[in-house]
Order: C-alpha cells, then structure tokens, then sequence
C-alpha cells in the first residue's frame, strides 16, 4: 500500500505535473493552491515515511486516510464533467479513492492492535 503513495508521490514530483496539479486546484477553487498541494505532498510522504519504519504507523495511516479523502473530494468531482467519457473516467477514479480508503482503513485496524 505504502508503494502506491510512494510512487504516485514522487511521480507528482516533476515541474509539469506540479504545475498542472497546482492549475487544476485553483480551476477548483482550491484557496492558496500551491501551498495546499506542497502541504498535501508532505502529508502524503510524512505517512509514508512512519508506515515504512513502523514508528506511530497509527499516525502514518491517518495522514494516507486524509490525504486520500482530501484529494478525492478536490480532483475527482465527476458531477461537474460535461464529456460522458471523461465523467466515467472521474467516477471510477473517486471509486478506487474509496477502495484504497477502505484499504487504508483496514492497515489502520492491523497497526492499532
């Protein structure tokens, strides 16, 4: 699990997919974008980092657990998508969101006791 958001983390890490995340959470609305998606990205590798050296991995799965949700809700909105192929594209992306938080929600059970 911690691979996925290790992966997808970095790879959100070049130039243009920064500026094209940073573009698109302000075409959202998002207030103060840029510091929002850099405060996303150290939640995102600080739950990361205490799941892969098992120390407060609560804390690790809760940081995964909002990120995820919080990403979901801002890119993800497939309601507001007028191209049909595009919309189900958006909605299955908010629906795997929701598995991977259910998966998130079941490590967070195993690291608890």
């Amino acid at each position: 699990m911690v691979s996925f958001f290790l992966v997808a983390g970095l790879m959100n890490l070049t130039p243009a997919r920064v500026k094209d995340h940073v573009d698109r959470m302000a075409g959202f609305g998002v207030p103060l974008p840029a510091a929002a998606f850099w405060t996303g990205m150290g939640i995102q590798f600080a739950g990361c980092a205490l799941l892969l050296a098992d120390w407060h991995p609560d804390i690790g799965a809760w940081c995964l657990i909002v990120f995820t949700a919080v990403a979901n809700a801002i890119f993800h909105r497939f309601w507001m998508v007028q191209d049909p192929a595009r919309r189900n594209t958006t909605r299955l992306m908010l629906l795997n969101g929701i598995a991977i938080l259910g998966g998130l929600l079941l490590m967070l059970e195993s690291v608890r006791g």
